[in-house]
């Protein structure tokens, strides 16, 4: 699933590419992901100009010049990706945009997803929940966020609620970089926990972003990343040992989700 460095790469390519281009037809093809009836879509976009695009986490807002907004989600395994001509949409796409100079994007999934379309003026429940990036955070911002919270730091992380944009694939690393094991209670944190929490955080997610996110996922011009399996301390490697003690890390249940831990270097 793409996750924050993901989202910030592909919106960046998007405003670089498509702002102030027209819209000249839409094309849906899996209407169980809209938030609206199907034929809103067309009604409300063909004609206008896109003014800019934002990343908002794990999700991607274009602006549109008339105030609108279309919210797209990938959910897992799905791709945003360029075209030239709409001569090379292949069958599997779910939704399209083409524009006035036949160019556009289209989107791909394999497992869940949305394309929201907000009118200006409207709400959008599933993105107005949001909580803070990740890489817009102060150290002060996060520090407070943490106060009187409970449970475990790595739910509270991933929660999108409580700051946007990181998944399983980024908070392994950055939890070992902090050397905070992923069920540690909040409120049994330290303040030296904490700003190293913070500054893992950024760190691991800025060098993502720069170097064009992950190895797994695509950009807009369908371009793997180079934050690549060498780049992390252990995990996802099976038996591993940790780069800092040389303890064989282990494989834990986090909730619904698997995380590589080193006993040593993050007790809990």
């Amino acid at each position: 699933m793409p996750e924050l460095p993901e989202i910030v790469v592909i919106s960046k390519q998007m405003n670089e590419t498509i702002v102030k281009k027209k819209i000249e037809e839409v094309a849906i093809y899996q209407s169980k992901c809209l938030n609206r009836p199907e034929d809103d879509y067309a009604r409300h976009l063909v004609g206008q100009k896109i003014k800019k695009v934002v990343s908002l986490g794990k999700w991607v807002d274009i602006h549109l010049e008339r105030g609108d907004h279309l919210y797209i989600s990938l959910g897992m395994g799905g791709e945003l990706l360029y075209f030239r001509s709409a001569s090379t949409i292949p069958s599997n796409v779910k939704f399209f945009v083409r524009f006035t100079d036949q160019s556009g994007f289209y989107i791909t999934l394999s497992w869940f997803g949305y394309f929201h379309l907000v009118l200006k003026g409207e709400t959008n429940p599933m993105t107005d929940r949001l909580g803070q990036d990740a890489l817009e955070m102060t150290l002060e911002d996060f520090q407070n966020k943490l106060k009187g919270r409970s449970g475990s730091i790595k739910a509270f992380l991933m929660n999108q609620k409580n700051i946007r944009g990181i998944g399983n694939f980024y908070i392994q690393e950055i939890l070992f970089q902090a050397r905070i094991h992923p069920l540690k209670k909040i409120d049994c944190l330290s303040e030296d926990d904490i700003v190293m929490l913070f500054e893992a955080m950024q760190s691991v997610l800025e060098e993502a972003v720069d170097k064009g996110s992950s190895f797994y996922e695509v950009d807009f011009f369908g371009q793997k990343g180079d934050y690549t399996l060498e780049l992390l301390s252990f995990a996802y490697k099976e038996g591993a040992k940790c780069p800092v003690c040389g303890t064989e890390t282990e494989k834990i249940k986090t909730g619904s989700s698997s995380q590589f831990v080193c006993p040593t270097c993050q007790p809990i």
